[in-house]
């Protein structure tokens, strides 16, 4: 499942301010916000209902009497729109069935139209929630042909109003809201709404304020990012592929991450490279082939170890879209150590940890490193290389001993360091807390960033691994893993299924994965 549709209002969750209004109408929804849930059915290959709880801020000094939101995908938002936004907006009548349906699941019509009215008619004392599910419309009053979302058709459907302090923002909060939308479960999407009120007493009013268009993307089109450590100049590659029918102009900015595997393109972040416009849609995608990264991130350390990342906006929609850090070090002269293996386990209160060499040359020793969250990583120890004067081609083995208590995972990684100083990280293992022996843990769960940590049962046998999509498409696959843990990368928002077989035994065990943000 995508995230598109555990959105209601389907505007950016950042702040959004609504200033095309006239003197017959005083209002603006500056901070629409969304919430979450995981109810999905498919009602079909090309049709799926989503269960949502939705929240968002309204200000307004003189209460509204009409208030009416319409989405619809892109391909089918209404073209003549039915509103004009380009300059004034006098009051003019809002849309019909022939733009919004006659039927909640209309193809080719909006797929959520929800209304309040006579809000202005109820007092909001401040901090004190108000159940405003009366409120909601059942009947759209200018066109009666249109059904509208409401608990007729949402069963346990409910809105709650909450005045903030003595201000004018009313916080809404509407749970248990059924739509239904013409496209596959999971399909990426970009969605177009309006939003329109008006203060007038008529039983057939006009808009007389109105926002056109407001586009916001879920998932369309998807990035692949990758950096390449292969020789200097280092290098990296953008792909966007759209599902989109229509075209879209997209931009797309290269970032690199200043080491904390946080992404603060406003921040501490380097901008790198923002692209031309570039068109995309279901049959044309595009690919950057491989560039130089530029400046010093091409070749210089410590710049070339920083992790990078892209932005992508579009004239389509209003928020952004972003790939994960990827965290590849491209090292300016490669650490001549090679690893052959690097284990975590845990024995009781200790997590002994093991890893090999098969080579070394120049090599000064490892520095163990456990995470303490947030990718803060604390130095526990440092073990000296066992190579006579720094260098050897015979098979040396090392261990280190952390005393950890912790609860939940704890994630440890070597930091290998030549006599020169420079130096390049091994692969993350991780091992889970003493209660959890026995377990299967996927963390984070849900994940805010399409990433996802596997550490398997404690049984060290080999493992085939397999990851579907909600519709059972198999996405990934690991055969004969040894590891006791994997990383997944780059998961889109949606629900997934990790299948975990042990192959010497024939057990399976089955974990379920929540992407929430992509």
């Amino acid at each position: 499942m995508k995230k598109f549709l555990l959105s209601l209002f389907l505007v950016s969750g950042a702040l959004f301010s609504f200033n095309r209004l006239n003197a017959q109408c005083d209002l603006s929804f500056p901070n629409l916000a969304r919430a979450f849930s995981t109810d999905i059915t498919p009602l079909g290959p090309n049709k799926c209902q989503y269960t949502i709880d939705v929240s968002f801020d309204i200000v307004t000094n003189s209460g509204f009497k009409y208030l009416f939101f319409h989405s619809w995908l892109l391909q089918d938002y209404p073209n003549p729109p039915i509103f004009d936004c380009s300059g004034n907006t006098p009051a003019v009548d809002p849309g019909t069935s022939a733009q919004l349906g006659t039927a909640i699941d209309d193809p080719g019509k909006s797929f959520n139209d929800i209304g309040f009215i006579n809000l202005n008619d109820l007092t909001f004392a401040p901090d004190v929630p108000v159940n405003v599910t009366a409120n909601i419309a059942t009947t759209y009053p200018h066109d009666p042909s249109v059904v509208l979302n409401s608990p007729l058709n949402s069963p346990g459907m409910m809105a709650t109003i909450t005045r903030q302090g003595n201000s004018d923002t009313l916080h809404f909060e509407i749970t248990n809201l059924k739509v239904i939308v013409n496209t596959p479960c999971g399909t990426p999407v970009i969605i177009k709404t309006d939003i329109w009120g008006s203060n007038s007493n008529a039983p057939d009013p006009k808009a007389q304020c109105y926002v056109c268009g407001i586009g916001q993307s879920f998932g369309d089109p998807t990035i692949a990012l990758q950096k390449v450590c292969a020789a200097v100049p280092f290098q990296y590659s953008v792909a966007l592929t759209a599902a989109s029918t229509v075209d879209l102009h997209v931009v797309y900015r290269l970032y690199a991450d200043d080491l904390d595997g946080i992404r603060e393109p406003d921040g501490d972040d380097s901008l790198l490279f923002v692209s031309d416009t570039i068109i995309v849609n279901s049959t044309t995608p595009f690919s950057s082939g491989l560039l130089d990264l530029p400046g010093d991130f091409c070749c210089s350390e410590p710049w070339s170890l920083w992790g990078i990342y892209v932005e992508v906006t579009a004239r389509e929609f209003v928020n952004t879209l972003s790939t994960p850090v990827v965290e590849e070090a491209c090292a300016a002269s490669p650490l001549p150590v090679s690893l052959r293996l690097f284990t975590a386990a845990r024995n009781n209160s200790n997590v002994l940890l093991k890893w090999e060499t098969v080579s070394e040359q120049n090599s000064r020793g490892f520095y163990v490193e456990r995470n303490l969250g947030n990718n803060i990583w604390q130095t526990l120890g440092f073990v000296e290389t066992k190579a006579a004067n720094g260098s050897s081609n015979s098979l040396l083995k090392y261990d280190f001993s952390d005393l950890n208590n912790a609860k939940g995972i704890s994630q440890y990684r070597l930091r290998q360091v030549d006599i020169d100083g420079k130096h390049a990280y091994s692969p993350i293992r991780a091992v889970r807390a003493g209660s959890q022996k026995g377990k299967t843990i996927v963390y984070p769960n849900p994940s805010a960033d399409g990433k996802v940590n596997v550490v398997f049962a404690d049984v060290n046998t080999p493992r085939d691994v397999s990851l579907s999509d909600l519709n059972g498409r198999i996405i990934k696959q690991w055969k004969s893993v040894t590891t006791n843990n994997i990383q997944i990368d780059n998961l889109l928002a949606g629900f997934y299924t990790i299948r975990i077989v042990d192959t010497e035994t024939g057990e399976q065990t089955v974990e379920k994965i929540v992407v929430k943000k992509r």
